[in-house]
């Protein structure tokens, strides 16, 4: 069987096994938007030239961008979402600045030669790390090794999926280019996961915060297994230190409100907190549950599509799944909004000093 050249007949498998990986997926698909979207595949003469003319300078204004780039507003703003210029960080930030504002693109940046785009590691990696935080440097570099050689499912044959020029600049391969092509927009695909991970990273955020808080309250309240009895006492319904008593969960004297005089003041202020902080992790782990659903359109063990098939439903918007995801992270981000202008306005001195004034009348009742 003679099979060199990547093909979707032989190959659309291992594509996706690959882009299964988030590690090599980003890189395959960071190198296809940069020639893709911002160098719109090198068709157009007039756009490299200018973007050559403006890296000869040795001091690259605004004035510059604007100038030998007019009629170009989409690379620029390509340019600033992937982090091509290292000191703006959005378009209203650079329409805000003078033209006199010198742009920086590194000691390094995205070059063209002969008819070839040339992407130096670094360049790529602090443009995938801008959007996906997780990525290790090591994990990218393992990403760029197994990506120059993957061994063919179906023969002997090994495909680059990315070149390697001279020491350090990549490229993605044409075979591939034109694979991915076929697919719809990649770009809106990889804005979706964006737009997800960096509303996760604001969750995890305040999901710290809660736990923190709990955790003044008693440690014991944040382990894995008393959270658990906790969501379920609040699903049900029901008292939730009365059911992990019940579940023979050893609570701490503050936690025993048996013989508290619940009508105090400083008991209801102490229960009413710490219940409100209880519920809000319960509410938490909802989203977390419907944020996960979100990613299981393309990631994960109970992932729905392959990730080709995930850039075509996308592109298309099949099934509304674009509105679907936006919907959903729309009514998720006010639940959050919800929850975190609570969060926001306590503090760990004020949960400190509550706990404080309440072991002190537990000490006190006792007393008496």
């Amino acid at each position: 069987m003679e099979h060199k050249k990547l093909s979707l007949e032989y190959d659309k498998t291992l594509i996706n096994k690959i882009l299964d990986d988030i590690n090599m997926r980003y890189v395959i698909l960071f190198l296809y938007i940069i020639r893709n979207d911002l160098f719109e595949d090198l068709k157009d003469d007039k756009l490299i030239e200018s973007y050559e003319r403006i890296l000869i300078l040795d001091d690259i204004f605004k004035g510059n961008i604007i100038k030998f780039l007019s009629g170009y507003q989409n690379f620029v703003e390509v340019a600033i979402d992937l982090g091509l210029f290292k000191n703006i960080r959005s378009v209203r930030e650079f329409e805000q600045k003078e033209d006199d504002f010198i742009i920086k693109l590194g000691e390094e940046t995205i070059t063209i030669e002969k008819n070839t785009i040339l992407v130096p590691a670094d360049t790529l990696f602090l443009m995938i790390s801008k959007k996906f935080k997780f990525l290790t440097r090591r994990n990218f570099n393992l990403a760029l090794t197994r990506l120059k050689g993957v061994r063919c499912e179906v023969s002997s044959e090994i495909h680059s999926f990315i070149y390697q020029i001279g020491e350090n600049d990549y490229t993605l391969s044409d075979d591939l280019y034109y694979l991915l092509d076929q697919f719809g927009n990649i770009y809106q695909a990889i804005k979706i996961e964006i737009t997800i991970e960096g509303f996760y990273q604001r969750f995890e955020e305040l999901v710290k915060k809660i736990n923190d808080f709990i955790e003044i309250f008693d440690p014991l309240l944040t382990s894995k297994e008393v959270i658990k009895k906790i969501n379920k006492a609040i699903e049900e319904n029901k008292d939730i230190f009365e059911a992990l008593k019940d579940e023979k969960v050893k609570l701490s004297d503050k936690l025993k409100s048996g013989k508290i005089d619940k009508s105090a003041q400083i008991y209801k202020q102490w229960s009413s907190q710490l219940l409100q902080l209880l519920n809000f992790h319960y509410n938490i782990k909802k989203i977390d549950e419907k944020l996960l659903e979100i990613k299981n359109y393309y990631s994960g063990k109970k992932k729905k599509f392959p990730y080709l098939e995930f850039i075509e439903k996308v592109s298309f918007n099949e099934k509304n799944i674009v509105n679907e995801i936006q919907d959903t992270l729309i009514t998720l981000r006010e639940e959050i909004i919800e929850i975190n202008n609570i969060v926001t306005k306590l503090t760990k001195k004020e949960i400190k000093l509550l706990n404080l004034d309440y072991e002190r009348f537990i000490i006190t009742s006792s007393d008496d």
